[in-house]
């Protein structure tokens, strides 16, 4: 069998090591080795040699030479997650101005200061992510969840960039970044599908009653799910 990818420019990358996963018929137990590879001496085909069993230092090394480990970095309080591909971290209940596309529903309001419940930010792979928090506080693991009523965001959460300037790093020096790529883009639309508020007439008339207030009604959060299962979702959707 051969096989080739395609990296682009003038980089020339050969086949060096190969990983083989094993698991049972159930499914529930795994096992990988690593093999190295060697030119058949006839026609230059590639081999596997013998295997080893991949241990977590081999793995560790091998994360290091494809550059995924998670760098060093010092933690602040409000980062509640992180793994090399996932950065989770909340905000407390804040007055912030909101901005609408011209022409939308909620144009009028555009600039106005809003009362906003404290929230969650994920960012996955370079997708941003949104909830809303009850109580303005570090959540945990079974802490609850509740959908987060803002335009462009869907009801899993996704929040559809457009024209946002989003940080190219998932880093924790990008925190502030992304908050200020989501608060001070555009508010352009609705969400794609589902309901995000428990407010008569959806997110539009939330927004509409809260101009230039100074609290969020959270009896009007619509409950999700817990933390932990929404990262694990998220991670598992990676």
């Amino acid at each position: 069998m051969r096989f080739g990818i395609d990296v682009g420019g003038e980089l020339e990358l050969k086949l060096h090591q190969a990983v083989l996963v094993y698991r049972n018929q159930q499914g529930s137990r795994h096992m990988a080795t690593v093999h190295s590879v060697i030119q058949s001496q006839s026609d230059g085909t590639p081999l596997l040699g013998s295997g080893q069993l991949l241990t977590t230092a081999v793995l560790r090394e091998l994360t290091r030479a494809l550059r995924t480990a998670c760098p060093i970095e010092i933690l602040p309080e409000r980062v509640v997650a992180r793994t090399a591909e996932l950065l989770a971290w909340w905000t407390p209940e804040a007055i912030r101005p909101m901005f609408f596309r011209a022409g939308s529903e909620l144009s009028e309001l555009s600039g106005h200061r809003f009362p906003h419940p404290a929230l969650l930010f994920v960012v996955s792979t370079g997708a941003l992510y949104v909830r809303a928090l009850r109580l303005s506080q570090r959540p945990g693991g079974e802490t609850a969840l509740f959908a987060a009523p803002y335009w462009n965001v869907g009801s899993d959460g996704s929040v559809c960039t457009g024209t946002m300037r989003a940080p190219r790093s998932t880093g924790v020096s990008s925190i502030r970044a992304w908050e200020d790529a989501f608060f001070q883009s555009e508010f352009t639309h609705p969400g794609f599908a589902g309901r995000l508020t428990k407010r008569k007439g959806g997110v539009a008339a939330l927004w509409k009653s809260l101009a230039d207030k100074q609290e969020f009604p959270v009896m009007t959060l619509l409950e999700t799910e817990s933390l932990g299962v929404y990262l694990e979702a998220l991670g598992v959707r990676r």
